[in-house]
């Protein structure tokens, strides 16, 4: 199964999935998560902004958390204070033809707005890989 086909099976699934965030090491339970594929800006894949590259169509995430403090650690994963993404990585467990995998998504994130009651990212996928 390729990465298109595993992150298509988890746009279908994503709501019977619980998932944890990873960060330096560091684990945050997500309260709310949701990921589509949805078409960008450009009209040929290309490299934005010379720091990554964009097909026509992304997987885009939407992650929401309650933890505001998280704020201190999203900046340094950021392009903007930093010259490169770092990779975040959100985890799940799912079943596969019948067997229990682990997911991992690797995700750059684009932004993210404090509110309130917490935070929102939203995050591209750059990544995902399947475990037994």
């Amino acid at each position: 199964m390729d990465e298109t086909q595993i992150l298509t099976l988890l746009v279908e699934r994503q709501n019977k999935l619980g998932f944890t965030m990873l960060i330096n090491e560091l684990t945050y339970a997500v309260e709310s998560f949701s990921m589509i594929n949805s078409q960008t800006p450009v009209t040929k894949p290309t490299m934005r902004g010379g720091m990554y590259f964009s097909n026509l169509k992304e997987f885009r995430i939407k992650a929401k958390f309650s933890d505001a403090a998280l704020s201190a650690v999203l900046s340094k994963t950021m392009l903007g204070p930093n010259t490169d993404f770092e990779k975040i990585k959100f985890l799940t467990n799912m079943e596969l033809n019948g067997a229990k995998k682990q997911l991992t998504l690797l995700a750059n994130l684009t932004n993210y707005v404090q509110r309130e009651n917490g935070l929102e990212l939203n995050l591209i996928v750059v990544g995902a890989e399947l475990s037994d």
